[in-house]
């Protein structure tokens, strides 16, 4: 036997050209990136992107946000306040993801998002990106309303190191609820078209 094994039936990843049976047309996302740009959605997705990191990046905690946790009779605590802040992330890349009106300004938004997050608080950038919070939230998606809203309160508790904690899991999904509200009114004055 050859210590050279054939590989003439093995494909090379990344080699195949995609089609638009594969359900990719090069030709409309081209169509759609110009679209977007000249009819001014590109703009604002970007703006949008920018913007809505003022709800997360903080040094101080915002008085409204103390007194949710004070009304949950939970100690504050560097951890909690950096949970809330990865939470309240999550809760805006949701936001855009749903209520944009393309994948493609969706992803132009969240990149702005994470673009000036990691310009102005490098730190938080830092912790955001080796947390595995996300990934917890996101399996509470395939729920509805107060359902999902519960599961992500679940989940932040659990994050927390507070699993089955009812004023954690109560504290997670008003924060989750609060901040849906609120980012979706914010993506709203944009007025996509």
């Amino acid at each position: 036997m050859s210590k050279f094994i054939e590989d003439s039936d093995m494909k090379i990843v990344g080699s195949k050209k995609l089609t638009k049976e594969d359900g990719f047309d090069v030709i409309q996302l081209v169509e759609e990136t110009k679209a977007q740009r000249f009819n001014g959605n590109w703009a604002k997705a970007k703006a949008l992107g920018a913007n809505i990191v003022s709800a997360f990046s903080y040094k101080a905690a915002p008085d409204d946000l103390l007194q949710l946790i004070k009304e949950h009779n939970i100690e504050v605590t560097d951890e909690l306040l950096l949970q809330m802040k990865i939470l309240t992330v999550f809760s805006a890349e949701f936001c855009i993801d749903s209520f944009l009106p393309s994948s493609m300004l969706s992803t132009v938004a969240v990149g702005e998002l994470y673009e000036v997050l990691e310009n102005i608080s490098p730190e938080f950038y830092e912790e955001l990106s080796k947390s595995t919070a996300f990934s917890f939230y996101y399996l509470c998606l395939d729920k509805d309303g107060e359902e999902a809203d519960r599961c992500i309160g679940e989940q932040f508790a659990g994050i927390c190191g507070k699993k089955g904690d009812k004023a954690y899991v109560s504290l997670g999904a008003e924060l989750h609820k609060i901040n849906v509200k609120v980012f979706r009114k914010a993506i709203q004055t944009f007025r996509f078209v």
